[in-house]
């Protein structure tokens, strides 16, 4: 009988091992962590968790928000376009990018813009940190922003719209909302500036709106933006404002 058993055994494995079972499998398994990566990659799928997309769209409204600053060569610029166009905004900031300019960060609260947190440094690895070590991180960048604006942080974008079951749950132990956003304007990528305000022009109410600071050339159509907005009656209000 053991005999058989192990022959049975024998059996069954020869045929696990065999080339086209190893296809499958090793295909199945890439396929799993293609999958993955790309759901990591793209919050608006919500594989992972629950991530603010948009608002209702009961009122005229949207909400502009800004990534990656505060930052000299466009935070002033952007405060300015905002104030003459009456709008508001939600700037996601780095706690790194406050130490370094926090006139900047305290001029965006002082201003009426809401402040929300970016991270700590622009890097992707609480992807693969504990939720415990990456909800220490994001708290002690809350604290750094709360301490330079007055204002404390109450949602979080990761860079690169990297998300996963850590990431958000880091954000949730640190008391932060994960956000996303429902139209991106890709104002970052030099080849695709062009195409900017035309992807702001798709944005209808309750929708919001990705776009960054930084030297780059998109910061230049944000005053457009807003110009088409006001043509369309929409206006631009905060995060917290669009989906209360």
């Amino acid at each position: 009988m053991g005999c058989l058993v192990a022959a049975s055994v024998g059996v069954g494995l020869t045929g696990l091992f065999r080339p086209e079972s190893l296809v499958i499998v090793v295909g199945a398994a890439l396929a799993w962590s293609v999958g993955v990566a790309v759901a990591s990659m793209s919050p608006s799928w919500q594989w992972f968790g629950a991530v603010e997309l948009r608002g209702e769209g009961r009122r005229p409204e949207v909400a502009l928000t800004f990534d990656d600053g505060p930052h000299p060569d466009s935070t002033p610029r952007l405060l300015h376009d905002l104030r003459e166009a009456r709008m508001r905004a939600t700037f996601l900031l780095l706690a790194d990018q406050v130490d370094r300019h926090p006139e900047l960060a305290r001029r965006i609260a002082l201003e009426g813009h809401e402040i929300a947190l970016h991270g700590a440094t622009h890097h992707p690895w609480l992807t693969i940190r504990s939720v415990a070590s990456g909800a220490s991180e994001l708290s002690r960048a809350a604290d750094h922003v709360q301490e330079v604006t007055g204002s404390r942080p109450s949602r979080y974008r990761p860079p690169f719209g990297a998300v996963s079951p850590r990431v958000l749950g880091a954000a949730h132990a640190a008391g932060l909302r994960p956000c996303w956003a429902s139209v991106r304007t890709f104002d970052g990528n030099p080849r695709m500036v062009g195409g900017v305000r035309g992807r702001a022009a798709r944005a209808v109410a309750g929708d919001i709106l990705l776009m960054h600071e930084g030297a780059g050339p998109g910061v230049a159509v944000v005053v457009d933006v807003l110009a088409d907005l006001k043509a369309r009656g929409l206006r631009s209000v905060t995060v917290e404002e669009l989906m209360s």
